[in-house]
């Protein structure tokens, strides 16, 4: 143990000194010294060594191939397609995919054989990208329909549905299954729901014993503001054309709701006819006087069979 006097020496050289010292203000710091995220370097479009599951093809350089031989190239690729090949279908159409000027057929029919691999999804989506932003006029229905198909499995449903509606354009009698894909693609766009009910209106002209496609009509339309107000205006706007020259007035029911069928004819108006009084041939005061009640005791039983006897 230390003694009392080095213990009193020390407080004393403490006090001395100034205390417990106190901490310097806190100054405010401009940039931090954390080190900062790895941030991974920007990828070369260039580079040779790509993936194809991240990395889209590189830009447009090289000039398309020439018509005569462009035409050959598509009808290789077809004939493979038609055989199942999905490898010689690649390598016939890698020549005419992202040349310029852009050739739609080309790039789609690749986009197609590319969304079947996983490990080609970037490239796939680019092509797809590509192939529904122009509107081919050589592209028959049945490509923009495997394009369609191909595109909301991606899933990029607007695209899709541009490319229904492109089938739906070059077919000359769209059917009611054509309608009712356009309708169900456009239901998962947003701010689409009302396309989506006149698309399935018109599938329901097609084929009128598909009770289901006015009822999920119906449910698309309660969905948008107003249009069930728009709708019924146009439906009485058809109903006031169709009418006959002298309509006849309408009623206005409980609920809103209006009804134009004629009014049945209505029966001959019935008066109430009042009880007529019977008046006396008797001056007025005697009838006043009958009119009271006579007072007195009332006659009684004896005095009545006397006057009834002879």
């Amino acid at each position: 143990m230390l003694r009392p006097a080095v213990l009193v020496v020390a407080a004393a050289l403490f006090a001395a000194c100034g205390g417990t010292p106190t901490p310097p203000p806190p100054t405010r710091v401009e940039i931090s010294s954390h080190p900062a995220e790895h941030q991974p370097p920007a990828r070369d479009a260039h580079n040779p060594f790509r993936r194809a599951d991240r990395d889209p093809p590189p830009p447009r350089s090289e000039p398309q191939l020439p018509p005569a031989e462009l035409d050959k190239v598509l009808a290789a690729a077809a004939a493979a397609r038609a055989a199942g090949d999905d490898v010689e279908l690649t390598q016939a159409l890698l020549p005419c995919a992202n040349k310029i000027p852009k050739s739609t057929r080309c790039e789609g029919e690749l986009a197609l054989v590319l969304a079947k691999s996983p490990g080609h999804k970037a490239e796939s989506d680019y092509y797809l990208k590509h192939a529904i932003a122009d509107d081919d006029p050589a592209a028959d229905a049945d490509f923009y329909g495997r394009l369609a198909e191909a595109l909301r499995i991606a899933p990029m449903l607007p695209e899709a549905a541009v490319a229904l509606q492109r089938r739906i354009a070059r077919l000359p009698e769209p059917t009611a299954a054509d309608w009712a894909a356009l309708a169900e693609v456009l239901q998962g766009v947003p701010r689409r729901e009302a396309e989506a009910a006149e698309a399935l209106q018109r599938a329901f002209e097609r084929d009128p014993s598909q009770l289901k496609y006015l009822r999920d009509a119906g449910e698309l339309l309660s969905q948008v503001p107003g249009e069930v107000r728009k709708r019924s205006s146009s439906s009485s706007a058809i109903a006031t054309r169709s009418a006959p020259p002298n309509p006849t007035p309408c009623r206005r029911w409980s609920g809103g709701s209006r009804r134009c069928a004629p009014r049945p004819a209505s029966p001959p108006r019935v008066r109430r006819l009042r009880r007529a009084r019977v008046r006396s041939q008797a001056p007025r005061s005697n009838r006043r006087q009958s009119r009271q009640r006579p007072r007195g005791k009332a006659p009684s039983l004896t005095s009545h069979r006397a006057m009834c006897d002879p």
